[in-house]
């Protein structure tokens, strides 16, 4: 016999499911009469985004929405190997917060096209360039690789790392208490971002008319929220992130309202008209490769409507939750970079 009230709550939990659901898609229509940059040809499309990205900004929050001033910069050589110099950049941000991450530049002294390859969660600028005891794990090639072709590659510490990482911290933790103060930790790795790329883009060794980014799993989200929000980008590849979100909706990846205004599939249309690269690992045991296909799917269209499906690639390949396993993002990379 069951206890009192447990039909009653069964009741309520399954209309309540219903009542979601019905919303659900009262968002998914929301967002497509909202999202409609103007698609007469591919400069009228990237000129109509400017509202959407400073929306994407007001919708992540604090500290993102405030003007910040220009960060003190430490430059510091650190080591030189056989790919070249390894610098530590770090950043003293809002004049508080001490940032920092790894600038790879070649042997010699010169000027330089620069990817700037995004660690994932559980990851650090060390593991993603192979300079742990596990070497690179699923990163593969992401920073090596284009070290290997006299490329420049900045990688950032976003506040994502965990196993094996010191010190230990919760990141969800972090995010609520940016969310009490009416932001996100997202925001706050963003800020870091643009610190460092304003910085990047006035260094004497930077190309920066050939700037592009890549990243894996959070880095791939990473990639899309950056890449969107700033235009000087040339390149994006998102690598095994781009997902259903309703299925995936993890605590820091999910604000206020993000379902009536960006998915991923709105956060990658940002980057339209410029090249962007989309993959996922069809043995994926985070992110299931069925949730990739259909918002991977409307940004392949939103740049064929424009004229520009070479710009645009997506792709599964063979592997898990892993970085480039053949070589076809690196090459996709080169071709735009």
């Amino acid at each position: 016999m069951s206890k009192p009230g447990t039909h009653e709550r069964a009741a309520l939990l399954e209309s309540l499911g219903t009542f979601l659901a019905q919303r659900r898609e009262f968002a998914a229509a929301s967002r497509r009469e909202w999202f409609q940059p103007d698609m007469t040809d591919a400069q009228s499309y990237a000129d109509s985004l400017q509202g959407y990205r400073e929306e994407w900004k007001r919708l992540l929050g604090w500290p993102l929405t405030e003007p910040a001033a220009s960060p003190e910069t430490e430059c510091e050589l650190i080591s030189r190997d056989a790919l070249g110099r390894v610098f530590r950049v770090s950043q003293r941000i809002f004049g508080v917060v001490r940032t920092y991450g790894l600038l790879f530049l070649p042997p010699a002294e010169g000027s330089y096209p620069l990817v700037i390859a995004q660690h994932g969660g559980k990851g650090s600028p060390e593991l993603a360039a192979g300079l742990t005891e596990i070497g690179s794990a699923n990163y593969n090639q992401l920073v090596r690789g284009m070290r290997e072709r006299g490329i420049a590659v900045f990688a950032q510490q976003l506040l994502v790392w965990d196993d094996g990482q010191e010190p230990k911290f919760d990141q969800y933790l972090l995010d609520r208490q940016f969310r009490h103060l009416g932001g996100s930790r997202v925001a706050f790795d963003l800020c870091q971002l643009q610190g460092t790329f304003n910085w990047l883009l006035e260094h004497p060794e930077i190309d920066p008319g050939h700037v592009g980014m890549a990243g894996l799993s959070y880095g791939g989200f990473y990639t899309l929220a950056f890449t969107a929000m700033e235009p000087r980008i040339r390149v994006a590849v998102a690598s095994c992130f781009v997902n259903d979100r309703f299925r995936y909706n993890w605590e820091d990846l999910v604000w206020t309202g993000s379902a009536l205004r960006f998915l991923d599939g709105e956060i990658a249309r940002m980057i339209c008209p410029r090249p962007l690269f989309l993959e996922a690992g069809e043995v994926d045991d985070v992110f299931a490769v069925e949730g990739f296909f259909v918002p991977s799917e409307e940004v392949e269209k939103c740049y064929a409507a424009l004229g520009l499906g070479d710009r645009f690639e997506r792709r599964t390949h063979s592997g898990g939750h892993e970085y480039d396993i053949d070589g076809k993002a690196e090459a996709f990379l080169l071709r735009w970079l």
